[in-house]
């Protein structure tokens, strides 16, 4: 056992050491540079080096971009010391500003270090335009290095500059992935590659961008294609249809996307378009699940190409109007994330900021600190934070009023303090560990000025305060109770399946934009986990086992929506269809959920008069699962 927890111990510390070196090297060249004041532009920023490590490089544009976003956030804090209103309306603007354009539903933490950086200079800001200029100095430097790092990590791990690294990569690993379809008994194995696939592509994934370039539809065409692998690979139903012909056509889309990936960004890539074409007018298999897949995934590999090669593409950018203006809806909505957590962190902020500003003793900025640290994106990991952190507090000062008096001198204390903060990155966040040894950070450097009994009694008395403000937010300001939580995701996974229906609307007389269906089916599928977990963890809930079988229901029907939607966009509906597929859209759409009546699916089906296979073949299968989500109708209208 002890052998173990020393293997992990290695592990963590061997993961951690690129932040604690670019902690360590930006310390000292702020210390040496700047000077002791501004050290505290290193923690944020070592925040921003943390997340982006993950990431492959995306150029210098980003850099820029993270500079004027630093300069704007320097000036705005610098702006919140003119007077207590100005400080009360900034700590409630910033974060709600932070959170609407840096997290989304996949990265829910965008807006940390961004958040952490305003929190760092709000409390200790500049104090005059010298100030400001050398801090700013100090920021950009520690930035510029960053870039330089982090360039030099992706030389090192070979990752590439641009987005068609990434396709590459997605396009290998479904390749392989592809032939594990056609292996039913190892159906587990592929679901964890899968889902490391998916891992990976949601941390590379940028927040919601108005802006439409080639890298962004690149980005969304990636992400639609992994969405029509997650209906095959978190589906069993059609293992039913595998034979050897279907077999054999898995492994020479298989083989197509093995040579598409080895193609990206050399002369042979346009040829790959012509292979698709090819493998699209022979395939000869009866239609199902399987042939629509294939069809789909080819037809979605020919956009990618024909996009990653359109030269005019990679000058043009617009907004995206439609794409702003359904964004900016659905986080507006009261119970969505985004405003509700953006509420309660302004909320925190601005109550911690202002017992700051009224009570100037030393170090109080710890408090807000201290609350925005507590504060997470959900009630129950707030709470979960809120019994470490005090527990790591307090032995952080207990060590340090232990430890700091045999410390030798300046440099000894300096040493001390960064060998903290080290163990602190290689320790996991939220565990008691993190706060302990970030307390003895913060409390060595700050006994440099302060005598010791005066600095830690000052750290458990902030604490305390900053405990007890985000108690109350969370209390009473906009709690997230799980229940609550589970009866919106499941009124979403609705809401959702309509959403998608008026996007289908809009594709039978125009162009659909992919960016659109693109959040929908991502943020279903978090909804639709979300609900699943719940009801996995509280079984005592009434109708959990039907609630399940519902669920799964409309995540079938989701999976037959999308692959409808891809049939809109290569017209296999005919223009003297379109009224036909409208009206049994306003049906479904008539009682604002999916549930359809009883008396009405005859005169559904009997108006279902298509000509191409491929989609009557769809729409009926979705129809036949609305059908079974007719004996769940009396649970789901008591939880939504």
């Amino acid at each position: 056992m002890a052998e173990r927890k020393i293997q992990i111990i290695k592990l963590s510390v061997r993961k951690a050491l690129p932040v604690i070196a670019f902690f360590l090297s930006s310390f000292f060249i702020v210390y040496f540079l700047f000077g002791v004041h501004y050290l505290l532009v290193v923690p944020p920023l070592a925040a921003f080096f943390s997340s982006w490590k993950r990431k492959d490089e995306k150029g210098v544009r980003r850099y820029i971009i993270l500079l004027i976003h630093e300069t704007i956030l320097l000036f705005l804090a610098s702006l919140g010391t003119a007077n207590i209103v100005m400080m009360v309306f900034l700590n409630i603007a910033v974060p709600f500003i932070l959170v609407f354009t840096q997290s989304t539903q996949f990265d829910k933490r965008g807006y940390y270090a961004y958040m952490l950086f305003f929190v760092y200079i709000s409390f200790v800001p500049p104090v005059n335009a010298e100030d400001f200029l050398r801090m700013l100095a100090a920021i950009w430097v520690v930035t510029l290095y960053m870039g330089i790092v982090l360039f030099l990590l992706a030389v090192i791990h070979r990752q590439g500059p641009e987005e068609k690294i990434l396709m590459k990569y997605v396009l290998k690993e479904l390749s392989e992935q592809t032939l594990l379809l056609a292996m039913p008994e190892r159906k587990e194995e592929l679901r964890l590659r899968f889902s490391e696939l998916i891992y990976r592509k949601t941390a590379e994934r940028q927040g919601f961008s108005a802006i439409s370039t080639q890298e962004t539809k690149l980005d969304d065409m990636l992400s639609t294609l992994l969405q029509r692998y997650s209906f095959m690979v978190m589906d069993e139903d059609w293992y039913s249809e595998l034979d050897s012909q279907r077999i054999a056509e898995l492994r020479r889309l298989a083989s197509f996307l093995s040579e598409t990936a080895k193609s990206i960004g050399t002369s042979w890539q346009d040829m790959q378009i012509e292979a698709a074409h090819e493998i699209l007018e022979t395939m000869n298999i009866p239609e199902g699940r399987i042939r629509i897949f294939i069809r789909s995934i080819l037809h979605m590999v020919d956009f990618m190409l024909n996009t990653a090669s359109d030269t005019e593409l990679q000058k043009r950018k617009r907004i995206n109007w439609r794409n702003l203006r359904h964004e900016i809806a659905i986080r507006l909505t009261s119970e969505g994330f985004e405003l509700r957590f953006a509420s309660r962190l302004a909320a925190v902020m601005a109550i911690s900021g202002l017992i700051n500003y009224l009570i100037p003793t030393v170090n109080s900025y710890w408090i807000p600190l201290n609350a925005f640290m507590l504060l997470q994106t959900s009630t129950s990991e707030s709470s979960y934070y809120m019994k470490t952190n005090p527990i790591g507090i307090i032995a952080g000062c207990l060590v340090e009023y232990i430890v700091y008096p045999f410390l030798p001198g300046l440099w000894g204390e300096l040493l001390f303090a960064l060998l903290m903060i080290s163990m602190m990155y290689a320790s996991k966040p939220g565990s008691w560990l993190y706060p302990a040894f970030h307390t003895c950070y913060t409390l060595t450097i700050a006994l440099m000025t302060l005598d010791e009994p005066s600095a830690i009694g000052l750290r458990l008395l902030y604490l305390l305060i900053a405990v007890i403000i985000v108690f109350l937010v969370n209390r009473f300001f906009f709690p997230i109770l799980p229940s609550s939580q589970f009866r919106y995701s499941i009124k979403s996974l609705f809401r959702l399946h309509n959403d998608y229906w008026n996007i289908i609307r809009m594709g039978l007389v125009s162009e659909t934009d992919l960016s659109l269906s693109v959040d929908i089916l991502s943020d279903f599928h978090m909804y639709y986990e979300d609900a699943s977990r719940y009801l996995n963890e509280h079984k005592d809930v009434v109708d959990a086992g039907r609630l399940q079988e519902a669920i799964l229901i409309l995540w079938k029907m989701f999976s037959e929506l999308e692959q409808i939607h891809y049939l809109v966009r290569v017209k296999s509906i005919q223009s003297d269809e379109t009224d036909s597929v409208l009206s049994l859209i306003s049906a479904i759409q008539k009682d604002l959920y999916p549930i359809i009546r009883d008396d009405d699916f005859p005169e559904l089906f009997s108006k279902l008069k298509l000509q191409r296979q491929d989609i009557a073949y769809v729409i009926g299968k979705y129809l036949e699962n609305a059908e079974k989500l007719l004996r769940y109708g009396n649970i789901i209208e008591i939880i939504r």
